[in-house]
């Protein structure tokens, strides 16, 4: 209960002195805002005819001064960055305006020369205020500009004799002026208002500080009255109340509700101490009653909260059983392994916690599958506004059913879960509240389903991918330990081992782990892939590449082991080699052939002679054994011509796109050791030529070794073409290295003729290619190429296709 003031006499006390107070303030604060905007106004008033003094004394120095010297020293010109007051005024006072501290200079005039100086709206006003009255030289005061209050003091401008040379008539001005700024600001009469010098300062800033000053002192003033307010109270109450804390027990004890009323009614309109403590002597007196009332609503609160007590219980054992069936439910959700077993396990129980009659769950997805509980029960009938449920996230009673909404996670609607109860006031007992966190933990669960359903998919994915790879693969570990590995991976381990091992560990077969070589460990430290040849002991060799994969933790802890076999791919190799070199043997056999045979023949030719002329038979054994010796020879250089000859062209047929193909897989590890793209671009059925398969695989590997040694690594690009043409086939290389010159191109094919660096090359492998295509009757050609490097063509004739093989034919 609240008790008013104990006497009149105080309130009239404090409220006198708080009045007194307020004037006091307020006449004080008033005061002291004049006072500090006087002398607001006084600097910046100060401050502006600073600028103006400012302005003034740098147009005396240009009148006076440098326009002088100017035209003494360049009578014939005029700089106007020298000589015009007002652009060197501008120009010095622009910084002004560009310290952003709320000041403002501008030389402004209607009309301007220079437009980014024409006047504004508020500038416009000012010379008209002047040209209306001329005799004012200055004006001063405020104006809103942008949004902030300004300080103005604004000055006329007029046009004296010095103006009128460049604001005069056009022929009388500098040139120059023309030049800069054409026909603008001329025509100007002498004493005319032209314009005005404008200086604005913010105050708003400076207004804000005044005020806030006076705030704060308002806020001191305040804080010394309250203080005073505090300790006069203090001292009133401990001269007068002191009487009246022997009536407080009494009062407490013994004040009646009615007849208490009427006593505090009287205090409220005495005005003497001594009435009031008569008043409360009586209003103890009737306190009695109101403590015989507070003991009865005491009793009737303790039965209050026992009811409260009991409902309370029944409340925490019915949040009890929710927290045993949400635990539950999570058990169920991870033995299911579908959505349907999930509703099947899930469905019985919530129908048993809530005592309904029977459960439906109806998936709004596009199934529309539905489950039910009893399944006695048929498909349940979902309300009209069916979305509304869904998007409301909340729960309906239609009847004696509730439909709940089930939602993922993260908002989206999965279903609705439909309970049913025999009476409508059963099914309004139940807390809503429980019941839509019920739906979110189904529908979170169902979500969890979902995604790991979908996880399992793109591991089989995964598994099919890495299966479907022909060439060993494997995902290993730091301790050199296989994590995955495809099915060719196994094989390979079981062919090595002869199947003592099938766990596809291919770094073990190639390295010891144990003698701390496996390159893999250096892969993982350094991060970078490692690409590397592995050739077993029984000649078998392996292209290795190791691929380092990083972990969450951005840590390099992984590698996938890549193998392919290059066994077939160095034996091809070899035996380009061996021909190009028996073809260089050819040639130079051929050559010493040349050389020897003419003077062996000489020989014979001249020992014919002189066996016509000798009749001595001593003399004519000598020339037997001569002739004989020659004939040797002959036959010396014969058989070595028949040895080093290659084969007849044309001695069989072969599919060109096949023998493409093979020769792209052949170098396409070189190229990739280069980082050069190797490409094939042909048919996917065949296309026969006249040609071996041995020769024509001579042919298309000589010019890819060519393309590979002239581009360079990391840029390099060598693209193969193969396509009918005119009943022949045509076969294209090129690339886009340095290409082939004007003074190569007629000595390409030549033998012996070599574009590469001293020791790289033999000079005999177009040499070869251009015998092999000529004797066919086919034809090769070098030219530039689109990709800014050389473009051999090689023309075959077409051939059927051959049934039998090439050695049986």
């Amino acid at each position: 209960m609240h008790i008013p003031k104990p006497s009149k006499i105080q309130t009239k006390f404090i409220s006198g002195l708080l009045l007194a107070s307020i004037f006091l303030g307020i006449a004080f604060s008033t005061g002291f805002y004049l006072h500090m905007k006087n002398v607001l106004e006084e600097e910046v008033r100060d401050k502006a005819m600073l600028i103006f003094a400012h302005v003034d004394s740098i147009q005396h120095y240009v009148r006076d001064v440098l326009r002088p010297t100017m035209y003494e020293r360049l009578p014939s010109s005029f700089v106007i960055e020298a000589m015009s007051s007002s652009f060197i005024s501008r120009t010095i006072m622009a910084p002004v305006n560009n310290h952003h501290d709320g000041t403002i200079y501008r030389r402004v005039a209607i009309d301007a020369r220079n437009p980014a100086y024409e006047a504004n709206e508020h500038e416009r006003e000012l010379i008209r205020y002047f040209r209306a009255n001329s005799e004012q030289e200055m004006w001063q005061g405020y104006k809103n500009i942008d949004d902030e209050r300004y300080y103005v003091k604004a000055r006329a401008v007029k046009f004296d004799e010095g103006c009128m040379y460049c604001h005069g008539k056009p022929e009388n001005a500098p040139p120059e002026l023309i030049t800069l700024y054409g026909e603008r600001g001329f025509g100007k009469q002498l004493g005319a208002i032209a314009g005005v010098d404008f200086v604005g300062i913010s105050v708003q800033s400076s207004v804000g500080r005044v005020q806030q000053t006076i705030l704060t002192y308002f806020a001191f003033f305040a804080f010394g009255a309250l203080l005073f307010f505090s300790a006069t109270n203090v001292l009133f109450r401990v001269l007068v109340v002191n009487n009246l804390k022997r009536l407080s027990s009494v009062f407490r004890l013994n004040m009646a509700e009615g007849e208490g009323t009427a006593l505090l009614h009287k205090l409220e309109q005495g005005d003497e101490i001594e009435e009031l403590v008569d008043g409360m002597e009586q209003m103890g007196e009737h306190l009695f009653e109101a403590r015989r009332q507070l003991q009865d609503y005491a009793e009737n609160l303790r039965r209050m909260v026992d009811e409260r007590t009991d409902a309370l219980s029944r409340e925490v054992e019915a949040r009890q059983a929710d927290v045993h069936l949400f635990v539950r439910l999570l058990e169920d959700m991870r033995q299911s392994s579908s959505r349907a077993e999930l509703w099947r396990y899930a469905l019985p129980q919530i129908c048993t916690r809530f005592g309904a009659r029977g459960i439906a769950y109806v998936c709004t997805m596009a199934s529309q599958n539905y489950y039910v509980w009893p399944e006695s029960m048929g498909a349940p009938e979902l309300p009209v506004d069916f979305v509304g449920v869904l998007t409301g996230s909340a729960c309906i009673q239609t009847g004696s059913r509730i439909f709940v909404p089930v939602e993922s996670s993260s908002g989206n609607a999965e279903g609705i879960l439909c309970l049913t109860w025999d009476s409508e006031e059963e099914a309004a007992s139940h807390d809503r509240g429980v019941l839509l966190a019920l739906g979110r933990q189904l529908g979170t669960a169902a979500e969890n389903l979902t995604a790991i359903d979908s996880l399992l998919r793109q591991m089989r994915v995964l598994e099919t991918i890495v299966e479907g790879i022909t060439d060993p693969l494997a995902l290993m570990d730091s301790s050199c330990a296989v994590l995955t590995v495809n099915q060719a991976a196994r094989q390979l381990t079981s062919e090595l081992t002869d199947g003592v091992r099938t766990d596809g560990n291919m770094l073990a077969i190639f390295f010891d782990p144990e003698a701390g070589n496996c390159p893999m460990l250096d892969a993982i430290r350094s991060g970078a892939p490692d690409q590397r040849e592995v050739e077993l002991p029984g000649g078998r060799s392996f292209s290795l590449s190791m691929y380092p994969v990083r972990s969450e933790e951005a840590q390099t802890d992984r590698v996938v082991v890549y193998v392919r076999e290059t066994t077939m791919e160095k034996r091809m190799r070899a035996q380009v080699w061996h021909s190009e070199k028996m073809a260089t043997v050819g040639k130079l056999t051929a050559g010493l052939a040349h050389e020897i045979n003419n003077p062996l023949g000489v020989i014979l030719c001249y020992a014919g002679l002189l066996r016509q002329t000798i009749t001595n038979p001593q003399q004519s054994a000598d020339l037997d054994i001569i002739e004989r010796h020659t004939r040797q020879a002959q036959r010396v250089l014969q058989e070595l011509l028949n040895f080093a000859r290659p084969k007849t062209a044309g001695s069989g047929t072969s599919d060109a796109c096949a023998v493409a193909a093979s020769v792209r897989d052949v170098f396409s590890v070189q190229a990739a050791k280069k980082h050069v793209r190797l490409g094939l671009e042909s048919p996917t059925g065949p296309l026969y030529v006249r040609l071996g398969i041995g020769e024509l695989e001579q042919v298309v590997s000589n010019l890819v070794i060519n393309a590979l040694d002239a581009v360079s690594e990391e840029e390099g690009e060598i693209v193969v073409r193969v396509a009918p043409y005119d009943g022949n086939v045509k076969i294209v290389v090129e690339d886009n290295g340095p290409g082939v010159s004007a003074e190569d191109a007629p000595h390409i094919f030549d033998p012996f003729y070599s574009t590469k660096a001293f020791g790289s090359g033999t000079g005999l492998g177009l040499a070869v290619v251009y015998g092999m295509v000529r004797d066919i009757g086919g034809e090769v050609g070098v030219e530039r190429s689109l990709l800014g490097g050389a473009r051999f063509v090689v023309s075959l004739p077409g051939a059927a296709p051959n049934p039998l093989p090439e050695s049986e034919t």
